[in-house]
């Protein structure tokens, strides 16, 4: 390799890198990953699912806490062979999640963009998935309109690319 080429190298590695890294913080909003979390917790019971694409039915979503309230478990599809589970939990002062998909695998996520309104997960890593090509789910975000009414988004990966967003607007039953 040409020297001469060296200190461009190593300027492009430096602005790519600054790049990649500014994606992992979390916005700052004021409120603490802990604030955060007791909005999920507070979401605790049944809601009506309706979701923007034609294709999917309305279905039920239930949020429960559990292990003392170290955790939220977001259930959907119940009973159904596509049942997933959402665990919402914290780690220090990171607000992290696991989605047990249909697609028999596990991305692990974090929160790192957070408004007053708003989560927004990404993907740490994905658990059971030996081709990096198979689907999984890697993005969600939450946004919370008001006590009784909820939209989750979310986003599926396969071949390297982002699909277009399932979104799910959601009423609280009880």
């Amino acid at each position: 390799m040409n020297s001469s080429n060296m200190p461009i190298l190593v300027m492009v590695a430096v602005v790519f890198l600054a790049g990649c890294a500014s994606t992992q913080v979390v916005s700052s909003t004021g409120q603490t990953a802990e604030d955060v979390f007791s909005r999920f917790r507070s979401l605790e019971g049944a809601w009506t699912s309706t979701p923007d694409s034609a294709d999917m039915p309305p279905s039920t979503v239930t949020y429960h806490t559990i292990a003392n309230g170290s955790a939220v478990v977001e259930t959907a599809f119940a009973g159904t062979p596509y049942e997933m589970i959402t665990v919402i939990f914290m780690d220090s002062d990171r607000l992290l999640m696991t989605h047990y998909c249909a697609a028999r695998n596990q991305p692990h996520l974090i929160a790192r963009k957070i408004t007053d309104d708003s989560v927004h997960f990404f993907t740490d890593h994905v658990t059971n998935h030996a081709d990096p090509n198979n689907l999984y789910m890697g993005e969600a975000q939450w946004v919370f309109t008001d006590e009784n009414h909820l939209k989750s988004r979310w986003w599926s990966f396969q071949n390297s690319e982002m699909g277009e967003p399932l979104t799910f607007n959601m009423t609280r039953v009880d």
